[in-house]
């Protein structure tokens, strides 16, 4: 900062301030009782500018151009003031242990997750048992499911096939024929054992917070509905021998219902597109480990190991890789063409 010179009182100094601020120089005024102010500009390279307009209107300090910028630098001085508040409003603070609003909606789904997965005993609800588990009605609730003809007949036919026939379009989508398309949602929520829910809570943490606190609660809903309901619809929709989910048969309800669940494809989705901001869209100001990156995608091709592979380390239960596919593209395709707009 350095000083350019001297102006005569406090009014010719603000209408001279104001003039500089319209010019775009960025000034110091520094008034001293009964002696003139002086007149400091910020920036070094605007030194040689502001000395000569300081000269100027020393020579005619009455121009209708410097009275005229007082007007206008009013409005600069507004526009920079919301500014300040819009960026203000964007952080985030933590007082008396409060959850900040812009994440509580990731926190509530945690939450309904944990309950969801006490509820249904973690996913074991007892398939092929010729009883009937009280937490099977809360995972047939929120599960696909398909209950046939009253009397069952074609149930048992399908329940007793050796040739996997009960694996059929009209018995996966059974739920989506009558017109429950929430179910396309719910299923997100049902996690199948402890390693299962702590590992998507985790990611769902981590990239949940972050494109809640950037976007708001809204728009984070709106990447949830889609990359949670289109995901299901593959997962849910293929055949079984292409990777889908298999509906299992409750004996006892003769209910046939689908065996799979979880975030996972919600999670890679919100991970797509928090990738693909932080390589297009550097407004968002998100960036990306290269691990995180190369841990979800190392994970995905993991998944598509055979299950007979996998089951010599320990990784013999099936997986939603078709959930965790599109649910990645999906979530890819958000981030970039929202990326393209901006």
């Amino acid at each position: 900062m350095r000083l350019i010179g001297e102006v005569e009182n406090d009014q010719q100094a603000m209408i001279f301030s104001a003039f500089l601020l319209v010019k775009g120089i960025e000034c110091q005024i520094d008034p001293a009782p009964g002696e003139p102010c002086e007149v400091w500009v910020k920036d070094e390279d605007q030194f040689k500018e502001a000395l000569s307009e300081l000269q100027d209107f020393l020579a005619d300090p009455s121009d209708s151009k410097y009275s005229n910028s007082v007007r206008q630098a009013k409005i600069i001085a507004r526009a920079e003031e919301k500014r300040r508040q819009n960026v203000q409003k964007r952080i985030v603070r933590t007082t008396n242990g409060q959850v900040p609003r812009n994440r509580r909606l990731t926190v509530v789904m945690i939450a309904i997750c944990g309950l969801v997965a006490l509820l249904t005993n973690f996913g074991d609800v007892g398939f092929g048992e010729n009883q009937v588990r009280p937490d099977a009605a809360i995972f047939r609730l929120l599960q696909f499911n398909y209950s046939g003809p009253p009397n069952g007949a074609k149930l048992a036919i399908l329940a007793e096939s050796e040739e996997g026939g009960y694996d059929d379009l009209n018995v996966r989508m059974a739920s989506i024929k009558r017109g429950e398309i929430w179910r396309l949602v719910t299923t997100i929520f049902i996690h199948l054992g402890v390693f299962h829910l702590v590992f998507n809570m985790i990611w769902l943490y981590q990239f949940g917070t972050l494109i809640e606190h950037r976007y708001g609660a809204l728009y984070f809903a709106l990447i949830i509905l889609a990359t949670a309901m289109i995901s299901s619809l593959f997962q849910y929709g293929v055949p079984t021998e292409w990777g889908g989910s298999r509906p299992g048969y409750i004996s006892d309800t003769r209910v046939f219902i689908s065996g799979g669940g979880g975030m996972s494809g919600v999670i890679y989705g919100l991970f797509g597109f928090v990738w693909m901001k932080s390589l297009y869209d550097r407004r968002a100001n998100f960036q990306i480990p290269q691990s995180t990156v190369i841990i979800l995608i190392g994970w995905l091709f993991f998944c598509m190991i055979p299950v007979e592979m996998r089951s010599g380390i320990g990784f013999d239960s099936s997986i939603g890789n078709w959930a965790h596919g599109i649910g990645l593209i999906v979530g890819m395709a958000i981030g970039y063409f929202t990326s393209l707009k901006r």
